[in-house]
């Protein structure tokens, strides 16, 4: 059993209210709840157990255009073909929450049936986040000014979302959201298909004031969590709860020097907008067992906990995840208005 520190043990909650004293509400507070924002977009390739621990993709290169005429009797010289490989291994995160006897037999709350729900949504943040820092270290890169992300001081515009999906649709890749001609319903617009993009509320906040926006609310065929679309690409939030790190993508004093937009003094806080074409980001579960749950009670630690003293609610996720082609993801890094 791994070593449960004893300054991790939950023996008791504080602050802790005599609950005899005032009127006491068994149901905890909501939590924000987080939904998965870049999981959803990449392809999955389950790898089977007992089958090592990395896996390679492989793609063929296109090959050439054949447009000479041939040469009566005379065979063409051919082609070789040439192929890419893309290599991923799989990793292993997961935690624990560890109670104590004591507070289980004393304490107020049904602990463990909240923090079921309480872990589930760190499983899906995290795992969220991991995602996330996985595609938005691609290569393909536009800025709202500048040629580097340390130079970035301006918010988003129409020219900048143009440009992502000029370079996505010049590169070859595929939307992943079909468009609609609309309907007759009064103010509902048609829709072009779309690349999926990741925005904080912040960059969202700018959006809403560039030509050409739509709230998925004027629109019929918006996807679940669909907040609004301009031109090609449809834009999904992805919110930090409480501050957590999770959420789109921000880099804290990254960019230029500037007063005039949001900035961590002085240095401007620059945020990502993370669009996916089809086939582009990939990840890679266990076929079995890729997250679990995982309880021990109180009795099952052996000599490590002799008195029963000690047990733990967790989980784990196995996977893997990869940018399988630089040209169908792209990013967007800008600054946010004050």
């Amino acid at each position: 059993m791994a070593t449960v520190v004893s300054s991790n043990l939950v023996t008791s909650l504080s602050p802790s209210p005599d609950a005899t004293q005032s009127f006491y509400h068994r149901e905890l507070l909501d939590r924000a709840k987080y939904a998965e924002n870049y999981g959803r977009w990449a392809d999955s390739v389950p790898l089977e157990t007992k089958k090592g621990k990395t896996i390679i993709m492989r793609r063929y290169a296109h090959l050439a255009m054949a447009l000479s005429p041939l040469t009566e009797s005379v065979a063409p010289a051919g082609k070789t073909p040439t192929l890419e490989d893309f290599q991923a291994t799989l990793k292993q995160f997961g935690d624990f929450i560890a109670l104590s006897d004591y507070a289980d037999l004393t304490g107020i709350d049904d602990y463990q049936r909240h923090w079921v729900g309480l872990l589930g949504e760190q499983l899906g943040y995290t795992m969220d986040a991991v995602d996330r820092d996985v595609a938005t270290a691609g290569t393909t890169v536009i800025y709202s000014n500048g040629t580097a992300r340390n130079q970035v001081v301006s918010i988003i515009d129409e020219n900048d979302l143009d440009r992502a999906i000029r370079t996505l649709t010049s590169n070859g890749a595929m939307k992943l959201l079909s468009g609609n001609q609309g309907s007759t319903t009064v103010g509902s617009s048609p829709i072009m298909a779309a690349y999926p993009g990741v925005v904080a509320p912040a960059v969202c906040f700018d959006l809403q004031n560039l030509n050409g926006f739509k709230w998925a609310s004027d629109y019929k065929g918006a996807a679940e969590g669909e907040v609004g679309r301009y031109k090609q690409i449809a834009f999904f939030e992805s919110a930090d709860p409480s501050s957590l790190g999770a959420g789109a993508k921000k880099f804290t004093s990254g960019g230029g020097s500037s007063t005039a937009v949001e900035n961590t003094a002085g240095t401007v806080n620059v945020y990502t907008i993370m669009l996916f074409g089809k086939h582009g980001f990939t990840r890679v579960p266990m076929n079995a067992g890729s997250t679990k749950v995982i309880r021990k009670a109180l009795g099952t630690a052996g000599t490590a906990d002799p008195l029963d003293q000690v047990q733990t609610l967790g989980w784990k996720n196995t996977s893997a995840r990869l940018i399988t082609n630089q040209n169908w993801l792209a990013r967007i890094e800008c600054a946010v208005s004050l």
